[in-house]
């Protein structure tokens, strides 16, 4: 499942993550339908992710992308990057 945490407010603007709580290869397809690039990936070390302005969280979540708090958002995606890691 893909999901997305609420937008918040950083010095450039708005933000969210969008994360997999499943495999890496779900995220970088789903990513690839909203138009974004692989270069946009942020391949952080505690969770891989990418960012997404407002307009594009909405597009994810009509694309059936489920909206999570942040807790939830580290906690579901990190669970399956540990595994993707483990594999």
């Amino acid at each position: 499942m893909i999901l997305v945490d609420r937008l918040r407010r950083y010095p450039s603007g708005y933000w969210c993550h969008m994360v997999t709580d499943s495999t890496p290869e779900e995220l970088h397809t789903f990513a690839l339908r909203l138009g974004l690039r692989r270069e946009q990936f942020q391949r952080h070390e505690r969770l891989p992710h990418y960012d997404l302005r407002p307009h594009m969280r909405e597009r994810a979540l009509a694309l059936g992308a489920e909206a999570v708090s942040s807790k939830e958002l580290f906690r579901r995606g990190r669970e399956a990057f540990l595994g993707a890691r483990g594999q």
